[in-house]
């Protein structure tokens, strides 16, 4: 990584919008972006090719490929991932694997909706009545797990967030919410607002481009998508203890 300028390639396929994004020395420089219908067997390699040959790029000028694992639709991860592990091989180049919900948290900063200090609950909508979810805690060049990432039920969620609400109404920052399970779960959560699920591509990348800085790379033979059930879940109420001190 000592030739300038640097390029990642990011590959978000977690949701049903999808997209992806080229990221120049950390920074983002051209993204594409597809529209809503898990499409992306079809269109994430080809959006990926277009956007590569507008900057006169071929994989093997890349530095790296992120890509978004999980936990989301279960066909667009396992495209997102088969794909970044096929080019990063063949390609000779890193792989960077991000959490979706991680992603979705950097996306609401992207979009200054959240700043440093703040928290953000994301809950994606994972069907059968679960959510999936993630709470971070934003720092200035990282999004903090506070606890893992996990599938819980909607009643469960509306009792983290008055956790969350708890914890920050004497301290810095805020609660920023983002996600569709806010919107599916509305009545159950307290009708709150909350930003879209729609992971941004830019933000896979950026998350994967301090991951290959830190030298923390992905297995292209190992790395498998994470597909999040409440039974995998760890139990959050004790992680978030742990992490917290209290």
């Amino acid at each position: 990584m000592n030739d300038a300028p640097r390029w990642l390639l990011a590959l978000e396929s977690s949701t049903p919008h999808g997209g992806a994004a080229l990221l120049q020395n950390g920074k983002p420089a051209v993204a594409m972006l597809l529209e809503e219908g898990l499409r992306h067997g079809r269109e994430l390699l080809a959006a990926a090719e277009e956007i590569m040959k507008s900057q006169n790029l071929k994989a093997t000028d890349l530095c790296g490929v992120a890509v978004s694992t999980g936990p989301g639709s279960y066909t667009g991860i396992r495209v997102g991932v088969m794909a970044a592990k096929a080019l990063a091989y063949g390609a000779g180049i890193r792989l960077a694997a991000v959490s979706s919900l991680a992603a979705l948290a950097e996306s609401v900063r992207i979009a200054g909706k959240a700043a440093t200090g703040d928290r953000v609950m994301v809950l994606q909508d994972a069907r059968r009545d679960e959510v999936y979810a993630g709470v971070y805690r934003l720092e200035d060049a990282a999004v903090v797990p506070v606890a893992a990432d996990a599938a819980i039920t909607p009643e469960e969620a509306a009792s983290r967030l008055r956790v969350l609400h708890q914890e920050t109404a004497q301290g810095e920052g805020k609660v920023v919410l983002a996600g569709s399970g806010f919107h599916t779960y509305a009545t159950i959560l307290g009708s709150p607002e909350a930003a879209s699920g729609r992971v941004n591509p830019e933000a896979v990348g950026v998350l994967g481009w301090r991951q290959i800085l830190r030298e923390e790379y992905a297995d292209p033979l190992q790395l498998q998508p994470v597909y999040l059930r409440r039974d995998d879940g760890a139990d959050w109420r004790h992680d978030h203890l742990i992490q917290t001190g209290k």
